[in-house]
């Protein structure tokens, strides 16, 4: 037995969440793509002009609890989320850009209310600060424990992404969306993927997690298929290996998951898919980050960091806008 170390700063707390694997899952098939073991492409087909690299980013900026007549009925948090885009060209012969656009990068800002209840919109007045009013939407759910409202924001932005990934595909079929966490549910969309920096939990047996952690740099693990309940969400998943670990670390190391979709007929779609595996082998290394560009590299690609920097500049301040929030009650009381 011997200490290894995990390369992502503390603050992220650790890539790999996982207990011990076991002989496996009854809902994952992992021979659909043959007897398991590593796999180096030396060449896939590129089908899409356009790579989108797609991400959203919350936080919370204030707890709040909602009082009748001195007593508290609900939870609530005031939050903001962004979500974007960045654009590269798949064949590399263009800059990498935001996808600039009131739809395609953008700010909202959200008050969860917990047990149901809920109040009107409202907005906070302009200040000198550059972000001008700011307009919350007021949203609710019937979970009453003073979480629920943090997973009401979380619910608000994936669904975001959801939302602007169906709209991209919709209107260019032909570009890959890589989407930064679980690939979305929306339907039988070849071309978007869900890239996972994280393991919690591994759906394959031990002797076939022991092939990943031999893995090396650009090496892929064969195609695994993971049924769902509704078996027209049915999807792929593979592992990739970003970047050689050194030998201080732990085995898992620069390990990423990826998600295709698979659906009800995956056998039509596995050759397409092993190509798609194939082609992030050769190319998706390319835009891993660096220890000293990024606390969770090389998990973390850089399109999906500087989106992040770009959100949170949009965000603002946190503790200018809850100085702002202070102000804002604070009127209430002046008033009455």
């Amino acid at each position: 037995m011997r200490l290894r170390l995990d390369p992502w700063a503390v603050e992220y707390n650790t890539a790999y969440h996982a207990e011990a694997a076991g002989d496996g899952r009854d809902d994952v098939d992992s021979s659909v793509e043959g007897p398991w073991r590593r796999l180096k492409p030396d060449h896939a087909e590129t089908f899409w002009d356009n790579l989108y690299f797609l991400d959203g980013s919350r936080r919370i900026e204030a707890r709040v609890l909602l009082e009748q007549d001195a007593a508290q009925v609900a939870f609530g948090a005031l939050g903001s989320y962004g979500v974007g885009v960045v654009s590269c060209c798949a064949k590399g012969s263009r800059k990498a850009s935001f996808l600039c656009g009131d739809e395609t990068l953008f700010v909202r800002r959200v008050c969860a209310l917990s047990s149901g209840h809920s109040t009107a919109d409202f907005a906070l007045v302009a200040t000198r600060s550059r972000l001008g009013a700011l307009h919350y939407e007021v949203v609710g759910t019937a979970e009453r424990d003073a979480d629920a409202v943090v997973r009401r924001l979380q619910y608000e932005m994936l669904d975001a992404e959801k939302r602007l990934a169906g709209r991209l595909i919709a209107e260019d079929p032909d570009t890959l969306i890589i989407c930064d966490g679980p690939r979305p549910f929306i339907g039988g969309e070849k071309n978007v993927i869900g890239y996972l920096k994280t393991i919690h939990e591994p759906k394959i047996s031990e002797g076939e997690l022991n092939v990943v952690r031999a893995l090396e740099q650009g090496e892929r693990s064969p195609l695994y298929l993971v049924r769902t309940q509704d078996p027209e969400n049915n999807y792929f998943e593979w592992f990739l290996r970003l970047r050689d670990p050194r030998p201080w670390l732990y085995s898992l190391a620069g390990m990423v998951r990826l998600q295709a979709y698979a659906g009800l007929e995956w056998q039509g779609r596995l050759g397409w898919t092993a190509n798609l595996a194939d082609w992030s082998c050769l190319h998706l290394t390319g835009f891993a980050s660096r220890q000293h560009q990024d606390p969770r590299a090389p998990q973390q690609l850089l399109p999906i960091r500087a989106l992040e920097g770009e959100l949170a500049r949009r965000m603002g301040s946190a503790q200018i806008i809850r100085r702002r929030v202070m102000q804002h009650l604070a009127s209430f009381e002046e008033a009455a």
